[in-house]
């Protein structure tokens, strides 16, 4: 089974601003990347897919793809140009922790709504941002590098979520499969059922299917089996509360379910690499 990993080294240096458009994660074979990306075009154009949604993107289309979409590029003109940062998963999950509690509605409105036409001024703003993450990210004195390059990364994210929510046509947008709307539907049973159960039977009881069918759809829609899934968003939810310095780690073991401190540390460490006071050590929180 694949880990929630540590972003805190491995993904954070590597992360970067790219023009060079051989770095985009993402090929003309559809394929589920672990990392999203976010970018300005700036010449040319070429044809993105995503969950079989394409669209073309040429100058002055701004294009936000979360990780775990399927994915592919196709069409590419000789002068296409882009402008980007890449957030693999672990990254991007700690990323909107501090931002706002993830629904699995945002990640069906993007796979269909990731492409923004943007004005001079607009471009102009955005381009400057990757100027400032940039210079953050080569910053080699300040020890809260990695914090700080978070939080901008959360301002750009937020904006996305803030745009998701003041769309009126949102729902009407979500056009799903019937294994789409099973991933969902589980999905939502996630956020409501984890700190009861993390067991794949109880949710594909609940969706009155079986375990087998549910995990086989999980990885067809998402790329994932839906023990990954339960595991991911649990995780994402420990490390939510962890960065609340109000809260004692017996807080934390009370509000996730878990039987004892020693039960989620052990779940914590064996799907990030780091117990609970690592991970607090790790973001420096304030």
């Amino acid at each position: 089974m694949a880990t929630s990993g540590r972003y805190s080294e491995k993904s954070f240096d590597n992360f970067h601003i790219y023009t060079d458009v051989a770095h985009l994660p993402m090929g003309e074979k559809a394929t589920y990347v672990n990392e999203g990306f976010t970018g300005i075009c700036t010449g040319g154009d070429a044809v993105i897919e995503v969950c079989s949604t394409p669209c073309r993107i040429s100058k002055g289309d701004l294009v936000a793809i979360l990780p775990l979409q399927l994915t592919s590029i196709h069409d590419i003109s000789n002068d296409f140009r882009i402008t980007f940062f890449k957030v693999e998963k672990e990254l991007f999950l700690d990323v909107m922790n501090g931002t706002c509690r993830l629904t699995p509605d945002f990640f069906f409105y993007m796979r269909h709504n990731f492409r923004y036409h943007l004005n001079e001024t607009e471009i102009s703003r955005f381009l400057n941002y990757t100027e400032l993450i940039r210079n953050h990210v080569e910053e080699k004195k300040s020890i809260y590098k990695k914090e700080t390059v978070i939080n901008l990364l959360r301002i750009f994210y937020w904006d996305l979520f803030v745009h998701y929510k003041e769309d009126v046509n949102a729902q009407k947008s979500m056009r799903c499969t019937n294994k789409e709307k099973i991933a969902f539907r589980f999905a939502m049973l996630i956020v409501e059922h984890h700190r009861e159960t993390r067991e794949v039977a109880f949710y594909a009881n609940r969706l009155c299917i079986s375990p087998k069918y549910l995990t086989m759809v999980m990885q067809q829609v998402n790329g994932q089996s839906a023990s990954q899934c339960i595991t991911e968003y649990v995780i994402m939810e420990i490390k939510a509360l962890l960065r609340n310095g109000e809260l004692d780690i017996k807080d934390v073991v009370r509000q996730t379910g878990f039987s004892s401190q020693t039960a989620l540390s052990a779940f914590f460490r064996r799907h990030t690499g780091m117990s609970p006071s690592e991970y607090r050590e790790s973001i420096h929180l304030l």
